[in-house]
C-alpha cells in the first residue's frame, strides 16, 4: 500500500505520569456517550476500527447508535460459529445472522464471517464424535458441504472471512533462525492434547495417505480453497493468538507462505498473482503484566513479508495477567492506558499494511475477560483513560484561517515578541509526553519513525 505523510508525533522523556488523563464520572443509566469523538472518525487515515456485535444487539437503540457512531467493521463475537450455524448434517441456520449482516451492509458496516473452521464451537456431525473421528475422506466432504453452504449463503455481502481459527499449538515459544520446509506443519494442534487437540486434524489422520504425501494438516489447506470457490470476493484471513511468541509468528508466517505458493500453480486458480490466505489476523488478548508492544510490531513486519495484509482482530487488555485478574485501580488504569497508547503507536506506524483494529467487547463487564476490565468503556459505559489515551493520537484540527489585518499593528518598543504558536495537545504518560504538530513523523528518545495512513 502507498504511504503517505501523517502527523508529527514528538516523544520527550520526562518523569511525569498520566494522572491529567481519567475517566468520566460513573453514570447510573448506562447510556453510551454519543458526543465522545468517534473512533473510526479519528483513525479513519490509518484503518477501519471494528467491535462485536450479536444479532440481538442491532435491537437495542443504545448499542446500535453507538455502534454506529464509532465501528465501521463488525465481526459477529458467536452467532457465525460452526456450533451454531449448523446443528447436523445438512441443517443450517441463517435467519438471526442475517439479521446482523443485513443491519450491518444497511449501515454500511463492513463483516467479518467468524470463524469457517475451528477446533472448537465446531458442529460434531463435522468431523465425527469424540469417539471416533470421521474418515478423511468424509470430513473433507463435510467442510466442502459446510463451506458452500455458509459462505455461498453470504457471498458478496461478507468483507472478509476467518477461513481457519486457532490451527497451530497454543504456545510455540521459540523456531529455529531458518525453519525447514514444512516446520509449520509440526506445531499444529494434534489428534490429542486436551486443550491442543483438533479434531480436523484426528479426522484428517484417520484414512490418509502418508506414501501419497497427505499430511492431517491438509484441511488447512482445503478450507481455503472451498471458501475462494464459494465466495471469490472476500478476502481469506488465517486467525491466530499468542502471535508476538517468536515460534507462533514464524509458524503462521511460514504456514502462510507455503500454501500460497502451494496455490500458485492449483487448477482451480483462476486469478494468477492473488493470494489464497490473504490475511493474518492477529487476535491481540494481550495483558498488562507482559505485553511489549514493541514485540507486536515485529510480529507485523513478519507477517508483512508473506505478501498478506494484517487486522488486529480480537483486541483487549486485561489488568493482570494469565490466572491472575486485578482490579480496576487508578494504578492499573494507567498502566492499561499507557500500554493501549504505546500499541497504537505501533499501529499507525505498521498502518500502511493494517486493514482495522477490531476490539472483542464494547465494554467491561460484557467482555470474555471481564474480571481484567480489559476493553475502552467501563461498567457505565464511561470511557476509560485507555480511551482517551490513544484518542490523543488524533491528528490536529486544522485552525481557521485568519484573516490578514488592513494594516500592520504597530508593535510597541522595548516589547518581547510573542513565541510562535502551534497547535499542540499534550499527553503525560508513563515516561514521556506525546506533543501533537503538524506533519508526519514520531521521535522517541532521539529516533525517528515513520507514521503511514493506509492508501
Amino acid at each position: 500500500m502507498k504511504r503517505k505523510k501523517a502527523l508529527l508525533l514528538v516523544f520527550i522523556i520526562t518523569a511525569l505520569g498520566l494522572n491529567a488523563i481519567s475517566a468520566s464520572a460513573a453514570s447510573s443509566d448506562k447510556e453510551w456517550d454519543l458526543s465522545l469523538p468517534s473512533l473510526k472518525d479519528t483513525f479513519a487515515d490509518y484503518f477501519g476500527v471494528g467491535n462485536i456485535m450479536e444479532p440481538r444487539d442491532i435491537f437495542r437503540e443504545s448499542t446500535e447508535e453507538m455502534f454506529r457512531h464509532h465501528y465501521n467493521f463488525v465481526t459477529a463475537e458467536n452467532a457465525m460459529k460452526p456450533s451454531n450455524m449448523s446443528s447436523s448434517n445438512g441443517t443450517y441456520s441463517f435467519q438471526q445472522q442475517d439479521l446482523l449482516v443485513n443491519w450491518a451492509i444497511d449501515n454500511d458496516i463492513k463483516v467479518i464471517g467468524h470463524a469457517l473452521v475451528w477446533h472448537s464451537q465446531s458442529a460434531r456431525w463435522l468431523t465425527g464424535t469424540a469417539d471416533a473421528p470421521v474418515t478423511r475422506a468424509e470430513a473433507r466432504e463435510n467442510m466442502e458441504q459446510y463451506i458452500n453452504k455458509v459462505a455461498g449463503h453470504y457471498a458478496g455481502k461478507i468483507h472478509s472471512w476467518d477461513v481457519v481459527n486457532e490451527a497451530l499449538l497454543t504456545s510455540i515459544s521459540t523456531a529455529l533462525e531458518q525453519p525447514p520446509e514444512g516446520w509449520w506443519k509440526t506445531q499444529l494442534r494434534t489428534a490429542s492434547g486436551g486443550n491442543d487437540a483438533s479434531p480436523w486434524y484426528a479426522a484428517y489422520a484417520n484414512g490418509m495417505n502418508e506414501e501419497a504425501g497427505e499430511h492431517p494438516g491438509d484441511y488447512i489447506y482445503d478450507a481455503f480453497v472451498f471458501a475462494r470457490l464459494a465466495d471469490p470476493d472476500a478476502i481469506l484471513y488465517y486467525n491466530d493468538f499468542n502471535e508476538t511468541e517468536q515460534g507462533k509468528r514464524e509458524a503462521i508466517a511460514q504456514m502462510t507462505e507455503e500454501l500460497n505458493a502451494k496455490w500458485e500453480t492449483d487448477p482451480r486458480n483462476t486469478e494468477s498473482g492473488r493470494l489464497l490466505i490473504e490475511g493474518i489476523g492477529m487476535q491481540a488478548h494481550y495483558w498488562t503484566s507482559d505485553l511489549v508492544p514493541a514485540a507486536v510490531g515485529w510480529s507485523i513486519e513478519r507477517f508483512a513479508q508473506t505478501g498478506a495484509i494484517i487486522s488486529i482482530s480480537e483486541l483487549d487488555i486485561p489488568m493482570g495477567r494469565w490466572r491472575g485478574y486485578q482490579d480496576a485501580t487508578e494504578e492499573n488504569l494507567q498502566k492499561q492506558a499507557e500500554l493501549y497508547f504505546e500499541l497504537f503507536v505501533v499501529f499507525m506506524r505498521h498502518a500502511d499494511v493494517i486493514e482495522r483494529v477490531t476490539f472483542w467487547g464494547k465494554a467491561d463487564p460484557q467482555s470474555w475477560r471481564k474480571d481484567g476490565h480489559p476493553l475502552l468503556f467501563d461498567a457505565d459505559f464511561e470511557a476509560k483513560p485507555a480511551f482517551h489515551s490513544i484518542m490523543m493520537l488524533a491528528p490536529p484540527e486544522e485552525p481557521p484561517a485568519e484573516e490578514e489585518p488592513e494594516e500592520e499593528p504597530e508593535i510597541p518598543e522595548n516589547s518581547a515578541s510573542e513565541p510562535e504558536k502551534t497547535d499542540k495537545r499534550v499527553l503525560l504518560s508513563r515516561s514521556s509526553i506525546l506533543m501533537l504538530v503538524g506533519g508526519g513523523l514520531l521521535l522517541v528518545g532521539g529516533g525517528i519513525i515513520m507514521l503511514n495512513k493506509r492508501k
